[in-house]
């Protein structure tokens, strides 16, 4: 049994099933899930307060200084009056390594109601939080991207510590393009204030934090105010990769890694990524031009591409044959290892629950799926012992709520499914040429498969040769094991050197 993912990996695209799911009677929800549900407890009036503190780590073997600055900023409602108050969590290197010069990284999770605690505690932040057991404990992070840039993560309004003004109406941010541009203005203020203005800028999103990032990219077009130097995107969630063929051959490969993982096929002495590679190959050529024939397809060639399904999957011949070749997620993670009495993981495939067990109303049956459970008061401790900032109320790792609420913005396409951020890159590169992106995403997600948002970008004409594709043995959190987050860590280190040689 995997660890469970964290909350944070609970992408956008789990909204509009689970609000099919409560319509449902025949299974109940858990009680993170009406945690997350709980309503807001908004700030009794804005703040404007700045917390500093003074910090040290080890770092490849060297004590660092550093200081650590929360930032509250009053955000603005449509009369220029404050709704809501932004929070963010600085770390800047002390002195300031490169001066003015040294790279600054926003970063933010996804949701699109989720703090940016699970990158900036378990990821990228001078401090990891640590499972031991059902405890966690705190330590120095020595994958920290602190000694290459400095640091600043971003609640956005209605998550962590990023509330509501009483009595005033903040649902403006509660959107794509209010969101973006309410993250934008933090990250604008904070430059400004902190005289990093100058600074080389890299945006840091995960899941629907990819598309708040490509957002941003597009109102700051709009705004005729400067691009940032790069942008790095994990576990993609952008859009162009729904409807007939192309969401079945994006999916492909990642089930034929998850049947990997679980030994359901001959690996042939394979490793994961040839197994992929493989498996991706086979989506892009026979399995995608099977699939554009549709019922005009010989019996012949059906049963031929099923046969071949079923060699990278171990699913039957005869189930794949039976739903036309096309590999329902769920079907494929409650068929698996149904002969073991298992379901696997959709966050994280390589999690298992025995389906007798899985009681709860899809999609939060995923045995990958923590909902932030017991993170919210250890954050709450250390913002308050170590960086001496005591949230107003307590801490939102997770706001169900603005999921379900999200306005699609007809700016946007209107909908989740109209859904399309790809072009905005391609705005920003051809607009800023030294811009350049860094996209990542685990094997084993079949939330976002990894492909789906290389699919995107490709197809929308960025750049090759300014985009870096990487993938790991992870979930849809690649943070979640060491070796994939160490190799992330080095990868980012790459990245962010380039991105500032390049300026």
């Amino acid at each position: 049994m995997r660890r469970l993912a964290p909350f944070a990996a609970l992408l956008l695209a789990v909204a509009p099933a689970a609000l099919h799911a409560q319509d449902e009677g025949d299974a109940p929800m858990s009680p993170a899930f009406l945690r997350a549900m709980e309503p807001m407890i908004p700030r009794d009036a804005a703040s404007a307060r700045v917390v500093t503190t003074q910090h040290r780590i080890t770092l490849g073997g060297k004590r660092f200084a550093y200081r650590a600055i929360v930032s509250e900023l009053p955000m603005p409602g449509a009369d220029g009056a404050p709704v809501a108050v932004g929070v963010s969590y600085a770390y800047v290197a002390e002195p300031v390594q490169g001066g003015a010069k040294r790279p600054v990284l926003f970063v933010f999770n996804g949701g699109p109601g989720a703090s940016s605690s699970p990158l900036h505690m378990q990821a990228f932040g001078p401090r990891r939080m640590v499972s031991s057991g059902d405890a966690a404990r705190l330590e120095d992070n020595r994958f920290t991207l602190l000694d290459i840039a400095d640091l600043v993560f971003i609640d956005p309004v209605g998550t962590g510590a990023s509330m509501p003004i009483k009595g005033k109406d903040a649902s403006a941010y509660f959107g794509v393009g209010g969101d973006a541009r309410g993250v934008a203005a933090m990250i604008e203020h904070w430059l400004a204030v902190n005289g990093r203005a100058g600074a080389p800028v890299l945006l840091v999103g995960e899941s629907y934090g990819t598309s708040r990032a490509l957002a941003i990219l597009n109102e700051t077009m709009k705004a005729k105010k400067p691009l940032p130097d790069g942008v790095v995107l994990l576990s993609l969630s952008i859009g162009d990769s729904d409807g007939p063929v192309v969401s079945d051959a994006v999916l492909f490969p990642t089930l034929a890694a998850v049947a990997w993982y679980h030994d359901a096929i001959d690996r042939g002495g394979r490793s994961v990524a040839d197994w992929y590679d493989a498996a991706l190959r086979f989506a892009q050529t026979d399995y995608a031009a099977a699939l554009m024939q549709g019922p005009a397809l010989p019996p012949a060639e059906k049963r031929r591409v099923a046969a071949r399904m079923a060699q990278f999957t171990g699913l039957p011949t005869t189930m794949i044959e039976a739903k036309d070749l096309r590999l329902d997620r769920r079907d494929f993670m409650l068929g698996l290892l149904s002969a073991k009495g298992l379901r696997t993981g959709q966050l994280d495939g390589r999690a298992t629950r025995a389906i007798a067990d899985s009681k709860l109303r899809p999609p939060f049956d995923d045995p990958s799926m923590s909902l932030g459970s017991g993170t919210a008061n250890g954050i709450e401790t250390y913002l308050r012992q170590e960086l001496g900032y005591s949230v107003p109320s307590a801490y939102r790792s997770l706001n169900l709520g603005i999921n379900f609420k999200w306005n699609w913005d007809k700016d946007y396409g209107g909908s989740y499914r109209a859904m399309s951020f790809a072009p905005y890159l391609k705005a920003a590169m051809d607009a800023e040429p030294s811009l350049k992106m860094f996209a990542a995403g685990g094997y084993y997600d079949i939330t976002t498969p990894v492909y789906a948002g290389q699919f995107a970008v490709e197809q929308h004409g960025v750049p090759a040769d300014r985009v870096a594709f990487h993938r790991y043995a992870a979930g849809h959190s690649a943070f979640e094991d060491e070796a994939a987050l160490k190799a992330l860590s080095a990868d980012l280190h790459r990245f962010v050197a380039d991105v500032v040689a390049g300026r």
